[in-house]
């Protein structure tokens, strides 16, 4: 039973970490859903006060997806990194990368003080 429970709690803690990596994407997922439908919305009232419109198409906002070929790691100095607005969401602009094939187990995509980052071979906490 020991060894059972052992692959019980790995199973466990491998969902939650599926779970934290996919926060993010499913919210930006729902987001642009939702802005889809307002701009549906807004084309189908165009459209009914000039139907001529209805050849133009729906306009739709699409999303570009670029998978890296390696994880990177960047840490949070202000040499490193900046908080930037787009569209009146706080995002993380990565100026650099820091460790740009960095394969640390565990640690969550998009996570700022991940203690496992003290293993990061090239990352010096001091200096950044």
């Amino acid at each position: 039973p020991p060894l059972h429970a052992v692959t019980n709690t790995l199973s466990l803690n491998e969902a939650e970490q599926l779970i934290r990596k996919l926060t993010c994407p499913i919210a930006e997922t729902a987001k642009l859903i939702q802005e889809n439908l307002q701009l549906a919305k807004q084309h189908k009232e165009n459209v009914l006060k000039n139907p001529k419109l209805a050849s133009q198409g729906l306009p739709q906002h699409d999303v570009e997806i670029r998978h890296l070929d390696n994880p990177r790691t960047v840490c949070t100095n202000d040499k490193c990194c900046q908080t930037i607005i787009v569209n009146n969401e706080t995002k993380i602009e990565y100026k650099s990368k820091c460790h740009e094939i960095c394969y640390l187990k565990g640690v969550v995509q998009e996570t700022i003080n991940d203690p496992r980052m003290l293993d990061c071979e090239v990352i010096n906490y001091e200096t950044g």
